[in-house]
């Protein structure tokens, strides 16, 4: 009816759709402010949804994990060059802080023996003042990096090189174990020189560190092999109460070894304590500062050398360890993020921004750089966690033991941590990977090999850089020389002509090495006077992508052929590539988007009303 549009209410348009009202804009401004707060604090999801059943499983993960924190954590710290209550000043806030930013309810938050490794390279020879702001500054550009979707940056470091730094940091913690293992006493930073002074100060070995160790390391192996391979019953009835009871007592008590295998050296070495006049045979930890660490802001200056450091000379100390550190800790993480994520994608943007939120706040306990940890996790799995809320009970475990039982951690035999150490860092070394790299792809175990090997003779970080270093070589080196399959087609319903099919995109790189291998396979060609005369069609659907230097290599084919009298089409462009194609070349081309509109070109029958479509160029 005329005059409809405007009788209608001011709330509604012309064609009678509702506009949105105010209220409705508000209502999805909220609903989008409610996801995004869903997404970056994950415990405003699940933590009201938290059923009161779940309570008890997690404390059980909780405690579990906090048994084998704990003192890993000190071997950690002493790793780092720094005293053993470094590391569990670093194991108690960042699991805070994992609850309400983390998403994989596995991840527990505290030193690594990677980080430590890193830690000791970058600070031993500045003081732990410098350990302390290496995690403040790596937990701002794991904060930086999330906040700017800046992971796909470490998407250029591959599996392969991964797993070559990842054994090898392996061996260098292995190694850097042996000193304390044998109750020798040396300074030393590389791989090699680890080695040569454990060569020069063999004869000072003591006996009975050697013996503690050695015992340390067949009873967590045992223990870990024994868990690893407890069964009762056949797999096809369930089990009874009794079995129940004893394979998870079995499973507790190999899951809990390490604590107990510090338990035990430390009752031993208390006996002697008390019953041999002070005298202990064994090399300990001594004495490990009681009490919580003071909530400060990380030291803003430092004395070094006779020479007062502001904060960016501070910085400017740790050098590479400032990129480093925080790289390596994202590709772990997100690396431990994705192997617990149950099926689920995992958030690698909303992990990078909880790792370095705890790093930042770890900083303001003295905490050394700290990530999650694949042995870490695999125990929180098995001990059946359901949600982050285990890192609370981890958390206050390593408060109460801050508090109450440092005097104690006086009389842990150095042998008995290095030991804890190195049984869990030789499973690092991924010696899995090797076969399915060499049947698969060699160029990865090439890479593999490079990265391993640069790490142990050069350090870490510039095996880091090398391994990369050759990864993109390999990757620009497929890109510049794209395979080019040539063929010979014959049918029955249309002429003979001569297939060439690039592989891949044509960018820069290979726009001269593909033209020469057409060429190259035309000359072969010959021989045969019958092909001399042959249309030649590129097959251009792989083609995804095409620059300006690789249009003007295929621009220079055009010519050839046209100056040779020869019929070239390009077949199955996509719309961009023909864009581009046809505004960079000055010689006429052929295009045939469909198999009709070939066999039309090939029999020099194609319609003047289809030239405009099919005859494209300047």
């Amino acid at each position: 009816m005329p005059g409809m549009a405007q009788e209608m209410p001011k709330s509604y348009g012309v064609s009678g759709h509702r506009k949105p009202t105010v209220g409705s804009r508000m209502a999805r401004c909220s609903k989008s402010c409610l996801r995004t707060l869903y997404k970056r604090v994950p415990v405003t999801h699940w933590l009201p949804r938290y059923p009161l059943r779940d309570i008890f499983p997690d404390l059980i993960a909780g405690f579990t994990v906090g048994l084998t924190l704990i003192p890993q954590s000190m071997g950690y710290a002493t790793l780092a060059g720094l005293e053993p209550q470094y590391g569990l000043y670093s194991a108690f806030l960042g699991s805070f802080i994992y609850i309400v930013f983390g998403s994989v309810k596995e991840v527990n938050m505290g030193p690594a023996a990677l980080l430590a490794l890193l830690t000791y390279n970058y600070t031993h020879h500045l003081g732990p003042q410098f350990a302390v702001l290496l995690c403040f500054v790596a937990g701002c550009m794991e904060l930086l990096f999330g906040i700017l979707h800046l992971g796909f940056l470490v998407d250029f470091i591959s599996a392969p090189v991964v797993a070559g730094f990842t054994s090898a940091a392996a061996f260098m913690v292995a190694s850097a174990q042996v000193k304390g293992l044998l109750g020798l006493k040396f300074d030393a930073e590389s791989f090699a020189h680890i080695w040569t002074e454990v060569y020069n100060h063999i004869h000072e070995t003591k006996l009975w560190d050697a013996v503690l160790g050695g015992c340390c390391c067949v009873f967590l192996l045992s223990l870990k092999f024994f868990k690893d391979h407890f069964k009762i019953g056949d797999g096809r009835k369930p089990l009874n109460c009794c079995q129940t009871f004893i394979s998870k007592f079995v499973w507790f008590f190999c899951t809990a070894r390490n604590a107990l295998i510090v338990l035990v050296s430390m009752g031993i070495a208390y006996y002697f304590h008390v019953y041999h006049d002070g005298f202990v045979p064994f090399m300990l930890t001594g004495t490990v500062q009681a009490g919580l660490p003071p909530f400060q802001i990380p030291a803003l200056t430092a004395e070094v050398n006779n020479r007062t450091l502001n904060i960016l000379e501070m910085v400017g100390e740790l050098k590479s360890g400032v990129i480093v550190v925080p790289v390596v800790a994202i590709i772990a993480n997100v690396a431990i993020g994705k192997a617990f994520a149950s099926g689920k994608m995992l958030d690698a943007t909303q992990e990078m921004v909880a790792l370095g939120l705890c790093n930042i706040a770890g900083s303001f306990v003295s905490s050394m750089p700290a990530m999650g940890s694949f042995s870490r996790s695999a125990v929180s799995n098995a001990s059946g966690v359901r949600s982050p809320l285990a890192g609370l009970y981890t958390g206050a475990m390593v408060i109460l033991s801050l508090t109450l039982l440092t005097p104690y951690f006086y009389f842990i035999p150095r042998a008995t941590l290095a030991a804890v150490i190195m049984c869990a860092v030789i499973f690092m070394v991924e010696v899995d990977k090797i076969g399915p790299m060499w049947r698969t792809n060699k160029k990865d175990l090439l890479s593999f090999a490079v990265a391993f090997v640069a790490c142990l003779a050069l350090g870490m970080e510039m095996g880091l850089v090398i391994g990369a270093a050759v990864d993109i070589a390999f990757l620009l080196f497929t890109n510049a020389r794209p395979k080019v399959k040539i063929d010979t087609i014959s049918s029955a319903c249309g002429p003979e002509y001569i297939l060439a099919t690039p592989t891949q995109g044509l960018l820069f790189p290979a726009a001269d090495y593909v033209r020469t291998q057409i060429q190259s396979a035309l000359e072969d060609m010959e021989s045969n006077e019958r092909m001399t005369h042959l249309p030649v069609v590129i097959d251009c659907r792989n083609i995804q992508k095409l620059d300006f230097t690789a249009a003007q290599g295929l621009e220079s084919i055009v010519r050839d052929f046209n100056k040779q009298e020869r019929l070239i089409i390009f077949c199955g462009m996509k719309s961009r590539v023909l864009s581009i194609m046809s505004g960079v070349s000055k010689e006429k081309f052929h295009h045939a988007s469909s198999e009709n509109e070939l066999s039309s070109l090939l029999r020099g029958t194609f319609k003047s009303h289809r030239e405009t479509a099919l005859l494209l160029g300047r």
